[in-house]
Parts: structure tokens; sequence; C-alpha cells
């Protein structure tokens, strides 16, 4: 009898254990389906991201990025160098990565994402890049000088100057942050082609082979 009660006491802890086993093999399994759901959603072309390109291209490479960021600015060259040689072959996807340590960086994102309001947004893009090191790394955000680009960028000032502290314009940073946020992007500039992550390329040969290689397939 007392062998039995015994018995059944092991098999009830192996029931308990196997229980329990599965239960966190499904949550892993229900976590997994849940951050492909999040990355597979949050890579889809919205209609209020800054895209240059056209929607018949072959790849698509969404960038996540912080405009004050120097590695952010060593790749710019790469992606214009790639975006001039590939024409429509290659989809340019530009979103908000504004990282916390960056006292310019969401001031940044506000300036871009007004001057895009206008239809200008790769020209101020362009500037902000370009100019770099006229503005990072400084310990408070000018807004004079971002005003300066904008007028470069050639909009409308005094409508920028009402959208650049819009919750409007706020609110759509702060979205795509969050976005980068649950796609869990520990820094920029993070990379995704044909709507997977990418290591960050060594350089234009190695970005242009992935593109190669994506375009054979």
């Amino acid at each position: 009898m007392k062998n039995l009660k015994i018995i059944i006491g092991i098999f009830a802890l192996i029931v308990v254990v196997f229980l329990i086993a599965k239960g966190g093999y499904k949550k892993s399994e229900d976590t997994a389906e849940r951050a492909n759901i999040t990355q597979s959603s949050a890579l889809e072309i919205r209609a209020n991201d800054w895209v240059l390109g056209t929607s018949t291209a072959k790849v698509t490479i969404v960038e996540y990025l912080d405009f004050e960021c120097e590695a952010c600015g060593a790749y710019y060259p790469i992606i214009t160098k790639i975006k001039e040689e590939y024409k429509d072959d290659v989809r340019l996807v530009i979103r908000y990565f504004p990282l916390p340590g960056h006292k310019n960086s969401r001031t940044a994102a506000h300036a871009v994402e007004s001057a895009g309001k206008q239809g200008k947004f790769f020209e101020m893009y362009n500037i902000l890049f370009a100019k770099q090191s006229e503005w990072g790394e400084q310990q408070m955000a000018n807004q004079d000088q971002f005003e300066k680009y904008a007028l470069e960028a050639g909009v409308n000032i005094e409508q920028w100057k009402k959208d650049v502290t819009s919750d409007e314009v706020k609110n759509r940073v702060e979205e795509s942050y969050k976005e980068a946020v649950s796609l869990n992007l520990q820094g920029t500039p993070s990379f995704f082609l044909n709507g997977k992550r990418i290591q960050n390329p060594q350089g234009y040969e190695a970005f242009k082979k992935l593109i190669e290689d994506a375009l054979k397939n």
C-alpha cells in the first residue's frame, strides 16, 4: 500500500512537471508569435511613412534612425549612394528612433517631420545629415539653428514654427519611437531589408551585396 502511494505520488509529480513545462512552452510560442506579429505589422509601409522610391521596388529598406547619431551620419552617404545606383529597384523608408542620450535628437526629428508636412522631408533630412557636425552633440537643443535649416529646405517658416511645436508632430515622432522599442531595437541605425532585420553592413560593398542577393531572390 505504501509503495502504491509512492508510485501515485511520483506519477502526480510527473504530470505536474509536464503541465508546467507545456505551459511554459506554449507561453514561449505565444511570445514569439506576438513578436512576429508586432514586427510584421510594424514593417508594413503606411500612409504616414516617409518613403523615397516606388511601390514597385523589389527591395525595401526600412531605417530607424536618430539624426544626431554619428553612426547614422556615417551610413547616410552609403544609403544615398545605394538609392542613386539602384534607383527604382530600391525603396527607402525612414522612421524615427531618437535616443534619450542625445539632447537634440527629438528636436531634430520634430524639425524634419514639420518640414515633411510641407513636402520637404528629404530636403531637411539631407541638410541635417550634411551639417550634423554643426548641431550634433550640443548640450542644449538650439531651435534657432533648426529654423535656419528649415528656411534652407524651402519651407513656409511661419507654418513650420506652428507645426514644430504641435502635438501632431510630437505624437508622430513618439509613435515611431515606441514602435522601435516594441521591436527591441537596441540602437541606431537599425535596418530592415524586405521585412527582415539585418546586421549593419560594414560599408557600401557589404550593403550592396545584401541588395544584390535580395534582387536575385
